[in-house]
């Protein structure tokens, strides 16, 4: 884990315009939260049920609520340790660990009896998609499968409707969680290059050790480009993937064939999703997809069907199932295509 990554991200944010380039009222907390976690367990099982680093961006589960809590609810939290508290907290885990126990080993029979899944799995590839301690995962034919891959396939197969992603040489993410969809796509689609991945502190970091695991020097972090006057693709053919916290943008000279961004505009102020819109427009993206979560409070989030508004309302909306259709959970896809 690269600490003067982590280090320089955290201090360089605090002279940035906040509004624009800082988590808003929906991570402020989260982010907060999975910084601490960093810091204390690094990120070798991040993925696992003793880690809170990407819970609401990952697919780690909620095993001890410790993990999940700020300074002021960690200093309350000493209460659990007294003697007798802290032996009625201890079954609660040991109740819960079983619950979670089952909880994975049902999903794992829903995935592997699941149609979609199987066809998911014959037609794209499906590499090292259980690292840092994945436990949403099952086995078929002897081979592990991360649940939260074959959901990011999901939606990229939905979006091979509209988009031929084998002409595809250049592509944006805003908000990719911890780069799972970037590692399926390049793993999928050879002929993507260049690769632009932006996200807020702390998570850009995750995303950028994730990434950098699998692609190695490849990636191009913030250390990297942080004194550059300006941000560019290499003119050549090579992997190229460059990550960057949020005030960066300011920075990029490039041009763009696809943009993508999954969940977390409706997590935005509509001022920051404002700021975005006008760079996307300037580096002259040529096709353009959204998706989004069916639910939403409009406390810390809104409408996704809103988010055509930032788009002159070009984007055509369509809601669609998620993978697993029993669940019921709907998604909607806005896409310029």
């Amino acid at each position: 884990m690269n600490k003067n990554l982590l280090e320089k991200l955290v201090s360089d944010e605090k002279s940035k315009d906040k509004e624009l380039y800082s988590s808003g009222p929906y991570w402020n907390y989260k982010n907060s939260r999975a910084l601490h976690e960093i810091k204390k367990k690094g990120l070798g099982e991040f993925r696992g049920i003793n880690s809170g680093i990407t819970t609401s961006f990952g697919d780690n589960i909620v095993f001890d609520a410790r993990n999940e809590l700020n300074l002021k609810g960690r200093i309350v939290a000493k209460f659990l340790s007294l003697p007798l508290i802290n032996i009625i907290f201890r079954e609660q885990l040991r109740a819960t660990k079983v619950n979670i126990d089952r909880y994975i080993k049902n999903l794992a029979i829903v995935y592997q009896k699941n149609e979609d899944v199987i066809r998911l799995i014959k037609k794209y590839k499906f590499e090292n998609t259980t690292e840092f301690g994945c436990i949403q995962k099952f086995s078929l034919d002897g081979k592990d499968y991360s649940t939260h891959y074959l959901q990011m396939a999901d939606r990229i197969d939905k979006l091979q409707n509209k988009f031929d992603f084998k002409k595809i040489k250049s592509f944006f993410e805003i908000g990719g969680g911890f780069g799972v969809n970037v590692h399926f796509i390049i793993s999928n689609f050879p002929n993507i290059k260049k690769i632009l991945y932006l996200d807020i502190v702390p998570n850009i970091f995750v995303g950028t050790e994730y990434l950098r695991h699998f692609y190695g020097k490849s990636v191009k972090d913030y250390l990297q480009i942080k004194d550059l006057k300006e941000i560019s693709f290499s003119n050549d053919d090579s992997l190229e993937i460059i990550c960057i916290p949020p005030w960066e943008i300011e920075k990029l000279k490039i041009k763009i064939d696809h943009f993508h961004n999954a969940a977390s505009f409706v997590e935005m102020p509509k001022k920051v999703i404002d700021n975005y819109c006008k760079y996307i427009e300037k580096f002259h993206v040529k096709e353009i997809s959204l998706i989004s979560y069916e639910y939403f409070n409009s406390k810390t989030t809104f409408n996704p069907e809103l988010l055509n508004n930032f788009f002159n309302n070009k984007l055509n909306v369509e809601w669609k199932d998620n993978l697993i259709k029993e669940y019921n959970d709907k998604l909607v896809f806005l896409t310029s295509n």
